[in-house]
């Protein structure tokens, strides 16, 4: 486990020294065109990202008035460009913090459940889809603080789930980490998805210093290898469902 983290923080640090030579945007597709570090064997999984939240949803506010949804992408997308420097398959339920809604969502509430569907069918529509969903956390005083990963109830999500709580206990080098738990019932998404699947929280948003944390890059690309780093150390055990 160690080791798989180091090597994933590794690449992590030559995608923050090099990242404005290897990789760039047309249109809103991220395209990587350099790949230095030795891919895992192929699975054929496809590691679908969803970063929660976006357009006129939000999600928390941060203790300086960032809204959830934004770092989430931040993180997302550092995520992503590290998987492609994998060689891994990806797809983000979202890339932009606007969103296009139907013409017939008239209200904010159903352009929020259009949005939510519409993320639901692509990762049902999704061959040998997992799922990582990233979330910022709150909570009623400034002391709670860490990451916590939260499962679905479909196939071999509860394992994953242990897999990253561990690679983010190592990877940020947590005194105190939390224990994986199933995802509320009132979450909509994680709730009619049938791949493997998991939530993370990455810190809390009410914690003065991690919220300041999480709104830097630096962290942002700790917290994406660290996931990444999960994600590979659980390959083996999703190739199985």
């Amino acid at each position: 486990m160690k080791r798989m983290i180091a090597g994933c923080l590794t690449a992590l640090v030559l995608f923050v020294g090099l990242g404005g030579t290897y990789y760039y945007f047309r249109g809103q597709q991220f395209i990587a065109t350099m790949a230095t570090v030795e891919p895992p064997a192929q699975t054929g999984l496809l590691l679908i990202i969803d970063p929660g939240h976006g357009g006129l949803d939000g999600g928390a506010v941060s203790l300086t008035g960032v809204d959830e949804s934004e770092i989430n992408l931040a993180i997302a997308l550092r995520l992503e460009a590290l998987a492609a420097l994998y060689g891994l398959p990806t797809e983000m339920t979202r890339r932009t913090m606007e969103l296009d809604y139907p013409a017939d969502a008239n209200t904010i509430r159903a352009k929020k459940v259009a949005d939510t569907r519409a993320r639901v069918a692509l990762i049902n529509n999704a061959e040998n889809a997992v799922v990582l969903s990233i979330h910022q956390n709150t909570y009623d005083g400034p002391n709670a603080s860490g990451p916590q990963v939260l499962f679905a109830e479909t196939e071999r999500s509860v394992e994953f789930a242990q897999i990253m709580q561990d690679a983010l206990t190592v990877g940020l080098g947590l005194e105190r980490p939390h224990t994986p738990t199933r995802v509320p019932r009132d979450v909509f998404l994680m709730n009619h998805i049938n791949p493997p699947a998991i939530l993370v929280e990455c810190g809390f948003l009410s914690n003065p210093r991690e919220e300041e944390l999480l709104r830097t890059d630096v962290y942002q690309l700790k917290l994406a290898g660290t996931l990444l780093a999960g994600y590979i150390q659980a390959m083996e055990l999703l190739r199985s469902t």
